[in-house]
């Protein structure tokens, strides 16, 4: 074959997207669009993602830049917002039904709450939650009741507020890593743990219902689990920051399929580090090393 041949069918396969995975039998996930730094004006690093169905709006952290950013149902870029230079390490965030930003910031061993309509800000009372470590603020979740769901890493369990903030329960969960937390539609509890490889469906109550997930490099396994999202179905996408895929699983635990390859071009991931789902199916990857999010559906 001629060596100018070779170079177009390379360069041919080089501009290919990532290839879709099979979520369920007849349909596709594929890449839609992204929101680049050009896009998102970050000054830093991108932390964490939070899409507000009510307001059709997606909010992103802007980690070194302490900003909360705003960006409409079409991706345009609407406003920032530093609550008055409050905002020091924003990481994880979501936002509830009373216009309250809470903010996680492991750096400043704090969440902050910014409360928009009164427009205050001030920090999350975690002085009720005992244990062997001081909490160290993680990832942060929502039910549909406005309970605020904060994983504790440093102490291995799940801390559960009331909508009014008093610490309602805490719920340990089993393992040594965990990292990410999710809540589903009916109040079941889903913890990511990155040294295991493993995701524990826990019911309300805490009781773990369901585990899945395996070490290892292999289709349907994860080296280095990132972050994890449910969909209304129960389907669970969980990011591998060290294979630069996004695993899905079903409703059982069963794995589904996996999507997602190496790069900077359209479609492809480097580093996923963080998951979000809005109620259309629209998935937001938090794509660290591109410095951008991309949105499969």
């Amino acid at each position: 074959m001629p060596r100018s041949l070779i170079l177009a069918v390379l360069a041919a396969a080089l501009l290919l997207p990532a290839r879709p995975g099979l979520c369920r039998q007849g349909e596709r996930i594929r890449h839609q669009a992204s929101i680049t730094a050009r896009d998102t004006r970050v000054q830093g690093m991108l932390g964490g993602a939070f899409y507000d169905q009510a307001r059709g709006k997606l909010y992103l952290t802007d980690v070194a830049g302490g900003r909360i950013l705003a960006f409409d149902a079409e991706y345009r870029f609407v406003s920032d917002f530093a609550a008055g230079g409050a905002l020091k390490e924003p990481a994880s965030l979501v936002r509830d039904g009373r216009d309250r930003f809470f903010v996680a910031e492991p750096g400043q061993g704090r969440v902050l709450v910014v409360d928009m309509a009164a427009k205050t800000v001030a920090g999350l009372d975690l002085s009720a939650a005992r244990g062997g470590n001081p909490v160290h603020p993680g990832r942060l979740a929502l039910d549909r009741e406005d309970r605020l769901y904060l994983a504790d890493p440093a102490n291995q369990r799940i801390l559960v507020f009331s909508p009014d903030l008093a610490l309602e329960r805490e719920i340990p969960v089993p393992g040594t890593g965990l990292r990410d937390v999710k809540v589903d539609a009916s109040g079941r509890i889903y913890a990511l743990d990155t040294l295991e490889a493993r995701v524990r469906v826990l019911a309300p109550d805490g009781r773990e219902v369901l585990a899945l997930g395996s070490r290892g490099p292999g289709r349907g396994e994860m080296l280095f689990p990132s972050s994890l999202a449910v969909d209304q179905r129960g389907v669970i996408y969980v990011a591998d920051a060290h294979r630069d895929k996004i695993l899905v699983f079903g409703p059982d635990g069963g794995f589904l399929s996996e999507f997602g390859a190496t790069g900077w071009l359209e479609g492809r991931l480097d580093g996923p580090s963080f998951l979000c789902l809005d109620q259309d199916g629209r998935l937001f990857v938090v794509d660290q090393m591109n410095a951008r999010v991309s949105i499969f559906r």
